[in-house]
């Protein structure tokens, strides 16, 4: 009796095991998001007023603590979860901003020397074309295209802002950037939203002709060169 008591034990505790690896491949927080998940969560995150949406960023300062490990920029995956120093994944795309700043004083309060924490979202754009480091960056809305392109480190040619124009789905939105640019104005001020995208003016390459032209070049002056050594040749054969 008493080996048939081991062995329904066993049984049991391998049957709960089962069990429990089946709900975690099923609510586990690394399986990806199906599209109809993500728009979900983003209707959730407006409905809720929420400013931190999937796809987007969000920026922890903590002061006067500037080493502190929670100081940074964390990227929220496309179910609206950050994964936070020591804690691990959290759902931030249904809170306001004060909700995961008190959020955040409560869970690390035991790892802050100073409880004064700031969290800012940040949004996605583009900056692509004639620019030192063309990409993807998060920033802050409140920053301005003049900040957007320090970040990409400036256009790579002095006349690349004069054809600067703004694109959202693939449609200009804004042929002409200049005004805006020397304004200041923020990119929530004038509409800006993640994915939209700053393109700049690419340098002209040189092409075909400019290239046979320098070609050309080279081979006239080479062609003069075996032309004045052909004709001392012949001099100095005259003299003899």
């Amino acid at each position: 009796m008493s080996s048939t008591r081991k062995i329904n034990l066993k049984a049991c505790v391998i049957f709960m095991m089962l069990v429990s690896t089946l709900s975690f491949a099923v609510d586990g927080t690394d399986t990806p998001a199906s599209s109809n998940e993500t728009e979900t969560t983003m209707q959730q995150g407006r409905t809720t007023g929420s400013v931190f949406m999937p796809g987007d960023a969000m920026q922890v300062s903590v002061f006067p603590d500037t080493a502190s490990f929670l100081n940074g920029v964390f990227s929220i995956d496309d179910r609206g979860y950050v994964d936070l120093p020591i804690y691990g994944k959290t759902r931030i795309s249904q809170m306001s901003q004060s909700d995961l700043e008190r959020f955040l004083v409560d869970k690390y309060k035991d790892y802050l020397r100073y409880p004064t924490l700031k969290v800012k979202p940040l949004i996605r754009i583009s900056v692509l074309g004639g620019v030192a480091q063309p990409g993807l960056f998060h920033i802050d809305p409140d920053n301005s295209i003049w900040d957007a392109m320090k970040l990409a480190g400036g256009p790579t040619d002095e006349d690349g802002l004069k054809q600067m124009h703004w694109k959202r789905n693939k449609e200009k939105v804004v042929d002409n950037l200049i005004p805006i640019y020397q304004e200041g104005s923020s990119l929530r001020t004038i509409g800006f939203k993640s994915g939209d995208q700053i393109w700049v003016r690419t340098p002209n390459k040189p092409g075909f002709f400019d290239k046979t032209r320098d070609f050309l070049g080279l081979v006239t002056a080479s062609a003069s060169v075996v032309a004045l050594i052909f004709t001392y040749q012949r001099l100095a054969t005259d003299r003899r």
